[in-house]
């Protein structure tokens, strides 16, 4: 018997908007989605079998068009990038981007991540999870639809593997304050650059164009980094 209440939803994290695909872009979608994409549906995926190699599993929430993808992959091959993104424009880009480069490192799932962390990826599995420059949902009324709150916290302290790594990045001050609250609440994760505070930027982080169209706005970026304990 079904049950009448229903589940309660996540808010979610984005809106998808989605403007005139160039024929580029349509023909990345066409024509190497069924090489590097993975459709989403709520069983757990076998990383070996996806990526034919053992390897660092490493989570890119929110990647964009993918140049910070594309470079941490060709900089390391030995790992694994699963890249998760729900923009078609931006996931075109991408297809096209690993086949000219012919990276076999890197896969991309088209859905919301909270539906995947819940569903497709294995617990204790990730030894890495980026959150480069998420939508900051400037109003206050909107903050509710941020994606790092505690729901996903929880989430990926599950999928990290021991003493996996959370790295997120940010242009805008109040959610990067609300982050570092986060962090500082849990005691489940150690700040990496000491309690209630931001970390250095690393030198191996590539910069997006998120991050490059916040300081033409003369924004800070703040990074955050913890491990999992």
């Amino acid at each position: 018997m079904k049950n009448n209440i229903a589940e309660k939803k996540s808010i979610r994290s984005y809106v998808t908007r989605e403007g005139r695909l160039t024929k580029s872009q349509l023909h990345g979608l066409d024509n190497y989605w069924i090489k590097y994409g993975i459709e989403y549906n709520p069983e757990i995926i076998n990383f070996k079998r996806i990526f034919k190699k053992y390897g660092p599993i490493i989570l890119d929430i929110g990647v964009g068009a993918g140049e910070s993808t594309v470079n941490h992959a060709i900089s390391h091959p030995e790992n694994n990038y699963l890249a998760v993104e729900v923009h078609r424009p931006g996931i075109g880009k991408l297809l096209n981007k690993i086949e000219k480069d012919r990276l076999t490192n890197i896969k991309i799932v088209r859905h919301d991540v909270i539906d995947i962390l819940r569903e497709q990826i294995p617990d204790r599995s990730l030894t890495q999870i980026f959150i480069f420059f998420p939508d900051p949902w400037q109003k206050k009324r909107h903050h509710k639809r941020r994606l790092i709150n505690e729901e996903l916290i929880k989430l990926i302290k599950k999928k990290l593997v021991m003493h996996g790594r959370l790295h997120i990045a940010t242009d805008w001050r109040d959610y990067a304050n609300h982050i570092r609250e986060l962090g500082n609440a849990d005691l489940g994760l150690i700040n990496l650059a000491g309690n209630n505070n931001f970390s250095p930027r690393p030198l191996w982080r590539t910069e997006t164009r998120y991050e490059l169209r916040g300081k033409k706005l003369d924004h800070e970026v703040w990074d955050l980094c913890y491990g999992l304990k």
